[in-house]
């Protein structure tokens, strides 16, 4: 170890450790989930709609929910949480054992589009041209993205960015940041068609078809892998299957072949299929089902000459030749009148299809029909298979959860989980014949052995159970498949098995004996790092991290023991660790070194100085172009490192402050004696500036300062184009004094010509011009507004902005005038005081309610500005609207003795497709938007009121009713024992319910009957009951609510005294 290295102890602080890479691996791949889940389209990301677990007839109808409007998006199925989209706008949540609904979500308009969930995230498109991502949990809007045109395309997630395909007018494969929603990049088909397909991937590329019937291959950046291999078909919804080194792809309408072609070149085709049609083409086709080894799809053709239709047919072709496996396909009745045909879905040897005809379809892998069942209506929507539930779907909006009746699942760990250690593993299965199971793994090969894990006898069936602690430490890192195998005391002939693929593996051990050492009789800039290397087999590389004093970061990936870091800069110092990887896990850190580089080479001789430097005119407005003679290395000799340009607009600048100027810097193109030059832009047209340059060599030294040459600054005859869309806004949240301003950018800002330097405002009273030489402020180019910060209150300014650029000042934007005001508000606490926006929200403290005399702002919160309020939580199932208000005291101690009455407007916009009898009003609590208490809502008045002990931020959001109609602890009476004339009921529904009270008294006898019609969902109701004439005593009650739906009794006791 040299002197200028340390090695110190601890843990690298923000290197990220091994733990923490192998999950970040698994969720930016996007190609695992839970085990039993179903969590996109057609299953996985390959896009085979197969799964390996059993979920198999008899099914039993689990439950249903009825959605409104249509259904064409298939179910995705994550964590036991059924996804779906609806052409009523929505996106809906539901629990996949029981139906309950746990959210569901407003959108901007058809959801056609299957949801995707990965990583707790439901990514989803619709046909309003926007792209979400929301909890998968809670419906939260985590981002929304805007895709320029409608989409019925189903996401693909892979590598922490989304791939999402768009119809007109933009008909492209869009990629955002699966994280932030930000555009990534696109790409559109040369044919420019629109992309309606659900991108596919085996990892590495993206594939799909688009609707010009081409099959697309691109890498991850959009790259042309290969082709576009062409077809005479159209793709629409369908998806291409990924398997193993081969796509299959069934483009139809034309194109009356299903087409297996090869991921690494993709012509020639690898197998055409025989026409599959002996006349006519292809009316619609589903997307194909893919076991290993069979490919299955539903298809309908059109006959020639007559126009008429032929049902959809289910037929089977062989993987590799796309022979015939049925003798004769399956009838699935029908066609689609909306040109979208279910995909079959498939686990182990049963597959399910939903059909034109209104049934489900279970038919085995050798075209045997298992069962059919009626689903109410025509299905153009996928099933989807998870933990023994097929979920199918209508396009009346019924949706329904199958149970299969036989049926095995390892519900984790997740199919391609990495493991170490001891792992819990769970399942679900049941069978007609249930008498015990097995778990079991192997490594495969050419002779499969397999090796117990656990087993038990058992006769009732397990959801979610705990079946073995599975110890993996003693195992070899490799692929694993571990099974489960439901034992029955009659066989049925059905696979009665699940698995899943994992990796069993240990995180290498890190390289140990790091040292960090400069380059010895180099000029600097290098730092030689060595290290011994990992005792574990398999590691395939070692990755370097360097902290220049930020925090670590990945530096390079080297193969070897040792790697030189040429980045180093001479006199700064590094810190350094390596881990070792073994293409699947990282270990932890090696020990940390430090270390400088320093100037071995003795090179104390500085460049010449540039003698000849001289300015001419520029080559683009509000530039001058500079030439010289390059200076050498060492004097005149060899190339030196790069030229410091600076300049000034004095003729009598004192160049000692050269360093403090401003300028630029500039490469060496070449070794001393080459002509050297440099425009210099950005300046002022006609304006003289003053110039010199400095040498500098590959360690530093600086050369002489070179001669000071001048020149005038090209002029520009062309002014930009002005701003538009001046307005002026008091600045709100002050006591006034303050306007700001805002505009749109002028079409040469950072577009058109491209010459904006910045934005002149210029301001003036009612009795004064503007001075075109003398703006009020200015402002860099790019910005959008200005705060004005002395516009005295209760007096208009008027204002205009002009863009500038090198010489020139636009035309004036069309002026603008505001006021300024003191946006608090005075109330006397004794008095009371009410607020009013000019938009009707309005603020009522009564009289004597608050603690103290004060002021009170309010002030409506915009989405962008205020973005973490708008993504906060609701406590309740709620839709949220945009409309976010803020009420607050000045005095941040006020208090309220008594409630205030907040009443927010709307607009029918703000609500469209909501129901407007469940709009209330939240408060933000902490994180969380809480349901107020007597929330009420004025249709005619357009607006929503409740009270509140507190102010705080208050929104619109539409309630969802959930769950029971009447819970038992929201249920009471007050006073309890009443002792005056009165007393109260007070409940709420969790309904809209017409409620009915009975008062019995001990001997069961009724002594009153009270009613309330259209109790509100969601809010708290009373009726006042008037005892004077009651005689003392206990009393029954029977409180019964009564909705659409249904109806629920609570039966409690009450006192009375007098």
């Amino acid at each position: 170890m040299t002197d200028n290295a340390a090695v110190k102890s601890g843990t690298l602080r923000r290197a990220p450790g091994a733990a923490l890479l192998a999950f970040f691996w698994l969720c930016a791949c996007g190609l695992t989930s839970y085990a039993g889940d179903w969590p996109m389209f057609r299953g996985n990301p390959q896009r085979t709609g197969y799964v390996a677990e059993q979920a198999a007839p008899p099914l039993t109808n689990a439950w249903e929910f009825q959605v409104p409007g249509g259904i064409v998006s298939s179910p995705a199925i994550y964590n036991g949480v059924v996804y779906i989209g609806s052409r009523a706008n929505k996106i809906y949540a539901l629990d996949a054992a029981t139906g309950v609904l746990r959210w569901e979500r407003l959108a901007a308009g058809w959801v056609d589009s299957s949801p995707t969930v990965v990583g707790g995230v439901v990514y989803v498109s619709c046909l309003g041209g926007r792209l979400y991502a929301l909890d998968s949990v809670t419906g939260a809007v985590l981002w929304i993205s805007d895709l320029g045109a409608a989409s019925v395309s189903s996401p693909l997630v892979l590598g922490g960015k989304v791939y999402v395909g768009t119809g007109s007018p933009e008909n492209k494969l869009k990629v955002y940041d699966a994280a932030t929603g930000a555009l990534s990049g696109s790409t559109t088909t040369p044919s420019g068609q629109p992309v309606d397909s659900a991108p596919s991937t085996d990892g590495s590329s993206i594939y799909f078809g688009a609707n010009d019937g081409s099959v697309y291959a691109l890498s991850t950046a959009l790259n042309k892998v290969w082709g576009p291999y062409p077809t005479l078909g159209s793709f629409g919804l369908n998806a291409l299957a990924v398997s193993g080194d081969s796509l299959y792809a069934l483009p139809g309408r034309d194109e009356k072949t299903a087409i297996r072609l090869s991921l690494s070149d993709g012509s020639p085709p690898l197998a055409v299929s025989p026409e599959l049609t002996q006349a006519g083409p292809w009316a619609q086709v589903g997307s194909p089902v893919f076991d290993g080894s069979v490919v299955y799809f539903a298809a309908g053709a059109a006959w020639a000459g007559e126009g008429a239709a032929a049902p959809a047919q289910l037929a089977a072709l062989s993987s590799a030749a796309l022979a015939a496996v049925w003798p004769s396909s399956r009838s699935l009745g029908g066609i689609s009148p909306i040109n979208v045909l279910a995909s079959p879905a498939m686990a182990n040897d049963v597959i399910y299809a939903a059909t034109p005809a209104g049934t489900l379809l279970a038919i085995s892998s050798s075209s045997g029909q298992l069962e059919s069942l009626d689903i109410f209506g025509p299905a153009y929507a996928s099933p989807a298979i998870s933990n023994g539930m097929v979920i199918a779907a209508n396009y009346g909006g019924l949706i329904t959860g199958w149970r299969a009746g036989r049926h095995a699942a390892i519900a984790a760990p997740a199919a391609g989980e990495i493991l170490t250690g001891t792992v819990t593993v769970t399942a679900y299965f049941d069978n007609t014949a249930l008498s015990g199971y097995e778990l079991e793994y192997t490594t495969g090969g050419a002779q499969t052995l397999w090796t117990r894990v656990s087993s038990a006898a058992v006769s009732v069936p397990a959801a979610g159970l705990k079946i073995a602690d599975w110890d993996v430490s003693d195992l070899e890192n490799g692929d694993y498949t571990l099974r489960l195998r439901v034992l029955e005391g009659a066989p049925s002939g059905y696979d009665c098995t699940a698995s899943v693929r994992l990796r069993v593996n240990e995180a290498p051990q890190p390289p140990s004996g790091l040292s960090a050492a400069d380059v010895d009789g180099d000029i600097g800039n290098s730092i030689l790092l060595q290290w011994s290397a990992s005792t574990s087999p398999g590691v395939s590389s070692y990755r370097i991290y360097r902290d220049a004093g930020d925090g670590y970061s990945l530096l390079a990936s080297a193969a070897g023991i040792s790697y030189t870091d040429a980045a180093a800069v001479t006199g700064s110092t590094f810190t350094y660790a390596v881990t070792a990887w073994d293409g699947w896990l990282e270990s932890a850190i090696s020990e940390e070194v430090e270390a400088y580089s320093i100037n071995n080479s003795g090179d104390d001789v500085s460049p010449a100085a540039v003698t000849d430097l001289a300015a001419s005119t520029g080559t683009s407005p509000g530039s001058i172009h500079l030439s010289w003679t390059a200076a050498g290395n060492d004097g005149d000799i060899g190339t030196a490192s790069c030229y410091v340009i600076r300049y000034s607009t004095d003729p009598a600048q004192d160049w000692a402050d050269f360093s403090t100027l401003s300028g630029s810097s500039s490469a060496v193109n070449g070794p001393a004696g080459i002509t050297e030059s440099e425009d210099v832009g950005w300046l002022l047209g006609g304006v003289t500036y003053y110039f010199a340059v400095k040498t500098v060599d590959q360690v530093g030294n600086e050369a002489l300062l070179s001669n000071v040459t001048s020149y005038w600054a090209l002029l520009d005859y062309t002014p930009p184009t002005p701003p538009a869309g001046l307005s002026i806004e008091d600045t709100p949240g002050d006591e006034g004094g303050s306007l700001t301003l805002s505009w749109t950018l002028s079409p040469d800002d950072g577009a058109g010509v491209g010459d904006v330097y910045g934005y002149k405002i210029y301001r003036r009273t009612l009795d004064s011009s503007y001075i075109s030489s003398a703006p009020y402020a200015a402002v860099d180019a790019g910005s959008l507004s200005y705060a004005d910060p002395d516009a005295p209150k209760n007096k208009r300014y008027y204002y205009s902005v002009a863009a500038f650029d090198s010489t020139n000042n636009s035309a004036l934007s069309a002026e603008a005038s505001g006021v300024s005001a003191d946006n608090w508000r005075f109330f006397d606490a004794s008095d009371g005081g009410v607020v009013r926006l000019p938009d009707g929200m309005e603020i009522s403290v009564p009289p004597g309610s608050a603690d103290r005399n004060g002021k009170i702002i309010v002030t409506r919160l915009d989405p962008v500005s205020y973005q973490p309020l708008f993504s906060a939580l609701s406590a309740t199932l709620a839709n949220p609207t945009d409309i976010i208000y803020e009420v607050r005291f000045q005095d941040a101690d006020t208090k309220l003795s008594a409630p205030a009455l907040v009443s927010l407007p709307y607009t029918d916009a703000d609500v469209a497709g909501m129901a407007l009898e469940n709009l209330r009003l939240y408060s933000l609590s902490g994180e969380i938007w809480t349901l107020l208490k007597h929330s009420s809502v004025d249709t005619e008045a357009k607006k929503v009121r409740a009270e509140t002990d507190q102010f705080s931020s208050f929104r619109i959001m539409e309630y969802l009713p959930s769950g029971a109609i009447l819970a038992e602890n929201e249920v009471y009476t007050y006073p309890n024992p009443a002792k005056g004339d009165a007393l109260t009921f007070k409940f709420r529904p969790v309904y809209k319910a017409d409620v009915t009270i009975d008062v019995y008294n001990v001997a069961g006898e009724k002594v009153a009957r009270l009613e309330k019609k259209d109790c509100l969902s969601g809010v708290w109701s009373e009726i006042a009951w008037q005892v004077r004439g009651i005689a003392s005593g206990v009393y029954v009650y029977r409180l019964q609510a009564r909705t659409a739906s249904g109806k629920k009794t609570v039966e409690k006791k009450l006192a009375i005294i007098h």
